[in-house]
């Protein structure tokens, strides 16, 4: 058989595609000069792919006293005339004008925690005719933040691509030496529900959420084990100032998530990992890391 007709088999094309990609990605990391620099005296740094991100996944963070910058990535506006599907599902005339909306609606949410957002001018996936490069992501963030201490970065459960980037650009800083932290994003971590190990309920016998979560991070070989990670069971106040924050994004998180995001057996918990390997810290060195156990 042809080297043409192989390539034409059901599947094989795709997994050529996604080869060749892992690829072109290895070689783009292996090239990425950050001009981010480590600083155990700096503020710490919040990356959120999208307007809500840092406010669904790291709730506590945001709440307490610590010095963080959050930045949230993909903050640009996009050409006006634009509109994508879901946009005009729910009532947005263009992109631009949808983009406004939930530039001012993060602006609100992250205000009842007395933070502000700084919003760099990169589009999201959605506006986008092709990748970003590694080394523009962190071009343009540096311009605006010189060093972090630690980073958090979504942990891409639910394999969303800006998610997906943020992490790899997460990964890269941690092997240049800055501590990094995943957070688990809402809404795509509990569509299966929190774990039992989370919250405390009686296992179901047909429902495995760790599989679930490890099979969007068997490409982290940083990863601890996935049960030795900093679980925050928010407390009353906590959670009710959290959900008050949701409530505020309108626009970007459609009535069924917000209606979901209500409950507070989904809204009361977070789950982060620090990222562990050659040259960083130990989870049991980071301060406030928790380590309930590993997974079997």
């Amino acid at each position: 058989m042809n080297r043409r007709r192989l390539r034409s088999l059901p599947g094989l094309a795709l997994a050529l595609h996604r080869r060749s990609r892992a690829l072109r990605n290895a070689r783009e990391d292996r090239r990425l000069r950050s001009r981010l620099r480590a600083d155990p005296e700096a503020p710490e740094l919040l990356l959120s792919p999208h307007w809500d991100d840092a406010v669904l996944g790291c709730w506590s963070l945001l709440a307490g006293s610590r010095e963080l910058n959050v930045v949230n990535l993909f903050g640009g506006v996009p050409t006006a005339g634009r509109t994508a599907t879901m946009e005009t599902v729910t009532g947005a005339r263009s992109s631009a004008e949808r983009a406004r909306e939930r530039i001012a609606e993060d602006a609100r949410a992250l205000a009842r925690a007395g933070r502000k957002p700084l919003n760099l001018p990169l589009l999201d996936a959605q506006f986008r005719q092709s990748g970003i490069p590694l080394q523009e992501l962190d071009n343009v963030l540096s311009a605006e933040v010189k060093s972090a201490s630690r980073v958090y970065v979504p942990a891409a459960i639910g394999s969303h691509p800006d998610h997906v980037l943020t992490r790899r650009y997460g990964r890269m800083l941690f092997k240049a030496g800055i501590p990094v932290v995943l957070y688990a994003e809402l809404p795509y971590c509990i569509f299966h529900g929190w774990p039992s190990w989370v919250d405390g309920r009686e296992p179901e016998p047909k429902r495995n959420v760790d599989a679930y979560w490890r099979s969007f991070l068997a490409g982290v070989p940083e990863m601890p084990a996935l049960r030795d990670a900093e679980v925050e069971r928010l407390d009353g106040p906590t959670a009710s100032a959290r959900l008050e924050a949701i409530r505020s994004y309108e626009s970007s998180l459609n009535y069924a998530v917000r209606n979901l995001l209500a409950d507070p057996a989904f809204h009361g918990f977070e789950v982060r990992w620090a990222l562990v390997g050659h040259g960083a810290q130990t989870p049991a060195s980071q301060p406030g890391v928790a380590r309930p156990g590993r997974d079997g």
